[in-house]
């Protein structure tokens, strides 16, 4: 009885790490850009969530954790659904930020 494996294949989770690596890459220099710090803040989450998630492969645990396979398994679910949220997070501030309305220049105190 233990946590169900997930036996992706080296090929298959090469692509899925260089993917999800390549999107946060993306949304970084985007935040680095474009940002505020209403979104830096899910961006720069997204990114440590999402390392621990790509590199706690089965040959990682399987080399590095063999006698605590199932927690290192714990602890990569608990890295992807953080990855999930803080992607879902940093992408509800992204889209609240274009939505919301555009704050009249005379409120806007000035020095």
């Amino acid at each position: 009885m233990g946590l169900p494996r997930w036996n992706f294949s080296d090929n298959t989770e090469r692509k899925i790490r260089i993917v999800t690596l390549t999107i946060v890459m993306v949304i970084l220099v985007y935040e680095k850009l474009y940002g505020v710090s209403t979104t830096q803040y899910p961006a720069m989450y997204l990114c440590v969530f999402s390392l621990i998630a790509t590199f706690m492969t089965n040959a990682v645990q399987r080399r590095y954790f063999t006698y605590v396979m199932e927690y290192a398994q714990v602890f990569r679910i608990v890295a992807i659904l953080m990855t999930c949220a803080f992607f879902a997070i940093w992408l509800l501030t992204t889209f609240e930020r274009f939505t919301e309305p555009v704050t009249p220049s005379h409120l806007i105190y000035n020095l």
